[in-house]
């Protein structure tokens, strides 16, 4: 008689379930609400003119020699406005800041290296130091840092860079697309005169993701 009892009971709760799963989606059934788990609001960024906005975003940033060359000192406007980008991140959000010339180098607070970490004010605080910390010297290897990028597993990911050589070949911008498959990827530029046409590496680069490329003319003072 005990068991009968669970099972009639068990059967009472299937009833009063069942027809709120055979509602129209998004409607409460008898008087039913489904639980919905909400994530709460993406990060919402905007670098030299291009928004994007997810739950996980990476910025990397070229600290060549070149991104601070006599008449061409990108670096300075890069460091304020990734500083000033990093506020749009909530504790619920994730994000990575990684910079690089031959080599990548993340931003790692926690000692566990290539992890994106929360939006905290802490983490804020340190990401911004980690930034204005950086000093430009050496060449370039920008396909080591978008890998490095895209093994976080992020949203989106800012590349910031003057675009210097050696530029991606067609096989590597194959190979990230590969790899990055469904990242979104924003290109900025930082030239001195006109942009670069449109079989420019970074230009292929935004279009392969569905992301955007901007070319900020810092001869004329890069606006944030």
């Amino acid at each position: 008689m005990r068991f009968m009892s669970i099972r009639a009971a068990l059967l009472a709760v299937l009833c009063l379930l069942l027809p709120a799963a055979a509602a129209e989606p998004g409607k409460a059934a008898h008087g039913y609400r489904p639980l919905v788990f909400s994530p709460g609001e993406k990060a919402k960024v905007s670098l030299f003119g291009i928004d994007g906005e997810g739950y996980k975003i990476v910025f990397a940033f070229d600290r060549s020699g070149s991104m601070d060359a006599p008449g061409h000192n990108a670096l300075p406007a890069v460091k304020a406005a990734l500083v000033k980008a990093l506020q749009g991140f909530d504790a619920v959000h994730q994000f990575q800041i990684i910079y690089y010339n031959e080599r990548p180098k993340i931003f790692n607070p926690t000692g566990q290296a290539g992890r994106l970490v929360f939006g905290t004010e802490q983490n804020k605080t340190l990401a911004a130091a980690f930034i204005n910390s950086v000093v430009a010297d050496g060449g370039t290897s920008h396909e080591d840092a978008v890998s490095l990028a895209i093994k976080c597993r992020p949203d989106v990911i800012y590349l910031l860079t003057d675009g210097d050589d050696p530029q991606l070949t067609a096989r590597e911008l194959e190979r990230i697309d590969r790899m990055g498959a469904g990242i979104v990827i924003n290109t900025i530029q930082f030239v001195a005169g006109p942009p670069p046409g449109p079989e420019h590496f970074l230009v292929k680069l935004a279009q392969q993701s569905g992301g955007k490329y901007v070319a900020v003319d810092i001869s004329k003072g890069a606006t944030r």
